[in-house]
């Protein structure tokens, strides 16, 4: 499946890559649980630090890689749902000699891409450790999504780097658990101005659709572009947003995984007063977040256009993951944002409502967004209405019949 490395390696050394093999087997089928996710992460980090092990020691990385790249990821099994750290020009990388030109550098692989300068070997710096910090671990039956932080240490100056992540985990045919999803991001930073309940998990039985994903981004879109509008005319936008969140997402109904593009200081947000903090502002809730400026008005300059643009969508029975990039215009000029979201979707087992004729009835209950600059522009962010600015998402939905009253983000004046 990996055959596609230049097999000239730079010494007769090899080496077996003990480390990017997970001891996750088990009958194919079977629930991914709370281990197999922790076992693959630690396998994922293992790889890292044994490639760059055997890149500073002269032997065969790039086959290093493609082991571990065959252990760890779906890659010939499933669709593979991938957005690299740092990918501008080649976003994502649906296919396995993409993943490989990431990890291992263009120059290792044929057909490699110019921007990659390969990953797993930190550009030729290598990586001495890396360090999981999961934020949450979802089990979905067969599918589990962990989102978190997770800490790379250069072997050649020992600095550390954060990245944020969002990965999908599935069992493939062979017992073995892999990943399908993989969305990594650099932590946004800030311009210098500026108790959660459960619901029951029962068992679902419809299955997510394309038409029901769609759905729910129409919806979502169409949230945006409303709370905006009314923003601008000096209604009551907190309670279009509240009502809105509790149309789209699944707080009070399941776990919430939340990272916003514009959240530097309080980076996840499982709780629904902090989500509505981030959308409508910090002085527009009690107790809000100082960082938050508004994200559905856009900082009080509203955003009068949104669209998605999906670069693929794959369905896993009751969940379903999407990704590509939406595109907000600005209400107040021509500035467009270009967004790439990685989404999840899952039905809610308690609704009977057909999702094809009723947006409302999903629920969107993850999102991790990081901020990215055009690598086309030279000129600093803020300074250039005309140009794009890249962004990236993770999320998961699920459909409900209402938002239950008792349980809608708590803001003054709106409940």
């Amino acid at each position: 499946m990996f055959g596609l490395c230049k097999s000239t390696p730079k010494s007769q050394a090899t080496e077996v890559v003990g480390a990017a093999r997970a001891d996750v087997v088990g009958a194919a089928g079977a629930d991914v649980t709370r281990e197999d996710v922790i076992a693959v992460q630690n396998a994922w980090a293992g790889a890292i630090k044994n490639i760059s092990k055997i890149y500073k020691e002269n032997g065969d990385y790039v086959q290093a890689a493609a082991t571990a790249a065959g252990e760890l990821y779906a890659y010939g099994k499933y669709d593979v749902l991938f957005k690299p750290t740092k990918a501008a020009q080649h976003q994502f990388r649906p296919k396995a000699e993409e993943a490989m030109s990431y990890f291992v550098g263009c120059k290792a692989v044929d057909n490699g891409y110019a921007e990659d300068g390969g990953f797993a070997i930190n550009g030729g710096k290598g990586w001495s450790d890396c360090v999981y910090d999961n934020h949450q671990i979802d089990l979905n039956g067969h599918v589990a999504i962990a989102m978190g932080n997770y800490y790379f240490t250069c072997a050649t100056t020992g600095e550390k780097s954060k990245v944020e992540y969002t990965f999908g985990y599935q069992r493939c045919d062979d017992g073995k658990v892999r990943i399908f999803l993989h969305h990594s991001s650099v932590p946004f930073t800030a311009s210098s101005k500026a108790a959660n309940p459960k619901a029951n998990m029962a068992a679902s039985t419809a299955a997510v659709t394309r038409e029901d994903v769609i759905a729910v981004q129409n919806a979502w879109a169409g949230a945006i572009k409303n709370i905006s509008k009314i923003y601008k005319e000096n209604g009551d936008y907190v309670q279009a947003a509240a009502t809105a969140a509790g149309e789209l997402y699944a707080y009070g109904k399941y776990d919430v995984l939340f990272k916003p593009t514009k959240a530097a200081q309080h980076q996840f947000r499982p709780k629904a007063e902090e989500a509505m903090s981030y959308f409508v502002g910090c002085k527009a809730v009690d107790n809000g977040y100082a960082e938050d400026g508004g994200f559905a008005i856009n900082g009080g300059k509203g955003w009068s256009d949104c669209a998605y643009d999906n670069h693929q969508i794959a369905l896993k029975t009751d969940v379903a993951i999407a990704m590509g990039n939406y595109y907000l215009i600005h209400a107040s000029g021509p500035l467009g944002r270009r967004i790439s979201p990685a989404q999840q979707l899952e039905r809610n087992p308690k609704s009977s409502t057909p999702l094809a004729t009723n947006a409302a009835t999903m629920v969107r209950c993850a999102s991790s967004c990081t901020i990215r600059p055009n690598p086309k522009s030279s000129t600093p962010l803020g300074t250039n209405a005309a140009r794009m600015v890249r962004f990236a998402s993770s999320c998961i939905i699920r459909p409900c019949r209402t938002w239950p009253c008792k349980r809608r983000p708590l803001l003054p004046n709106s409940m």
